[in-house]
């Protein structure tokens, strides 16, 4: 080829990723195209758990109460008086606490927001593998994306991880394109979480100088309002968290991957979500190889730069070992979804397999649905149930001291004392002290109640994270003994206790 041809053919090249990553409207209503069909299974799919899910996630409602008591004129704050940082994004607060003044009810606000943004989701990764890819691809992303049931239980559950996976598809797609809200798509993306912050660094690469500061000033303005405020810009539950469940490496922690390796080591999958994916690991697995070599040599598009940002977050979690929470795999299973959906039409031929894979989403309802109703159903019976009894007994601005402090917090006015230590920094530097830091927290405060998990009281040790809670059995007894039993929740459930002080 000439150099003047080649030069034409690299113009022709960057136009062509420059251009609008649009669908022609006619697009849009023709069923053969990866929009509307999968679309239509998107919003019933959600529909259908936001009808079945009775309430949110738990920890949901701990953003909720601080939101709650913004728009009281508390503050962001947990308990009033005690500016710790017990939520880890600023944005969600800050948007749960517009829906709260709007609507009231941040379970309807988040909900909604969450129905949209997959949406969102769905339509921009489709378009991008259409465009970059294949239709195909942008066919099999787009429908385990609109029927997969973990992603309509995320968006039943108020937390920010869902809406994360749409802004890094959105940032990547303003960045690369210089659009004039590219800086403040990356600042909303670094405020999301704090990982966040690495994905929006790797998107900013693709982006203008003047995004980037856009992006910088607004991401560093809001960090140092959250270190006047709170002493820190960094959650301290982040840092509870690391600290009290440590970060144990890939292999303890390899939950975050191997539901993707075609090799079981020693144990299947043993959370729900993992075992889950188990018949789609020969798929998936080679997929995403295939996927990875796809994207490789479209490295400029936004589609590989968003790919790359979710298999960060991935890569991070499973690095670190950080701890499960269920929610937290909505970014690295998107990222799993969108490289493989790149990689598979390579190793498939024929539809019988792609049918196959279809009929097995879809029973996977029959496992799942009740999974996450019943988890949901737990938490809103057990932890629910104590609540109940304390917005009766208690009074407000008593003392409690216990660890499930979403729903009880949320529904009772009373001043947490948290076991894990996200609102409570006393407690995460006790229980790093060693065996006792129950005992001496509860001497320390006198909390007028505490809600603990019988199975937990009952053990020596703790039902989450590092450090014994009693020293020996005479000291937990002896602390229990100035208490009474006034409430078991459903034993079978959370089999939550709560004990009231007598002396």
């Amino acid at each position: 080829m000439k150099k003047r041809d080649w030069r034409s053919a690299t113009s022709a090249r960057h136009d062509r990723e420059r251009a609008p990553s649009t669908a022609p409207r006619a697009a849009w209503l023709d069923p053969r195209q990866p929009f509307l069909v999968p679309l239509l299974l998107l919003v019933a799919s959600r529909v259908i758990a936001w009808i079945s899910i009775p309430a949110a996630s738990e920890d949901a409602y701990i953003t909720f109460r601080y939101a709650r008591n913004l728009l009281a004129g508390y503050g962001l704050v947990y308990n009033p008086g005690e500016t710790v940082m017990g939520f880890t994004s600023p944005l969600w607060t800050l948007w749960s606490a517009l829906g709260m003044a709007l609507v009231r009810d941040p379970v309807v606000w988040t909900r909604a927001t969450a129905l949209l943004a997959d949406a969102a989701t769905l339509v921009i990764a489709a378009q991008l593998l259409r465009r970059h890819v294949s239709a195909r691809s942008a066919w099999i992303f787009a429908a385990f994306f609109a029927a997969w049931p973990y992603f309509s239980a995320v968006a039943m559950s108020g937390m920010e991880s869902g809406v994360m996976v749409t802004l890094i598809l959105v940032a990547a797609v303003l960045a690369q394109r210089r659009h004039p809200l590219a800086g403040p798509a990356l600042a909303a993306l670094a405020l999301t979480r704090p990982e966040g912050v690495a994905v929006a660094a790797l998107l900013a690469m693709r982006a203008s100088w003047r995004d980037r500061l856009i992006a910088a000033g607004i991401v560093i303005g809001a960090g140092v309002a959250l270190a006047l405020y709170y002493g820190s810009p960094i959650p301290h539950s982040l840092v509870a968290k690391s600290r009290i469940y440590g970060t144990p490496g890939p292999w303890a922690g390899r939950t975050w991957w191997e539901w993707v390796f075609p090799m079981a080591l020693g144990r299947w999958p043993i959370l729900a979500e993992g075992s889950m994916m188990l018949p789609l690991t020969v798929l998936v697995g080679p997929g995403l190889v295939a996927g990875v070599r796809n994207l490789w040599r479209k490295r400029s598009t936004p589609l590989a730069l968003a790919a790359a940002g979710m298999l960060l977050v991935w890569a991070g979690y499973a690095a670190l070992g950080v701890a499960y929470f269920w929610w937290y795999m909505a970014v690295p299973l998107a990222g799993v979804a969108v490289v493989a959906a790149a990689g598979l039409p390579d190793l498939l031929r024929g539809r019988w397999v792609l049918a196959a894979c279809a009929l097995f989403v879809l029973g996977t309802w029959s496992i799942a649905r009740p999974l996450y109703i019943g988890r949901a159903q737990n938490e809103v019976i057990g932890f629910g149930g104590a609540a109940d009894y304390l917005s009766r007994a208690a009074r407000p601005g008593e003392k409690i001291m216990l660890e499930p402090i979403g729903i009880i917090g949320y529904t009772v006015p009373l001043r947490v004392i948290d076991e894990v230590g996200l609102i409570s920094p006393e407690v995460a530097r006790r229980r790093l002290g060693g065996p006792g830091w129950y005992a001496d927290v509860a001497a320390m405060e006198r909390p007028e109640w505490i809600a603990i998990r019988q199975t937990a009281r009952a053990s020596e040790q703790a039902f989450a994270g590092v450090g014994a809670p009693f020293r020996t059995p005479a000291e937990r007894d002896s602390l229990f003994a100035r208490y009474e039993r006034v409430h078991v929740s459903d034993p079978g459930r959370t089999d939550l206790e709560v004990w009231r002080r007598m002396r």
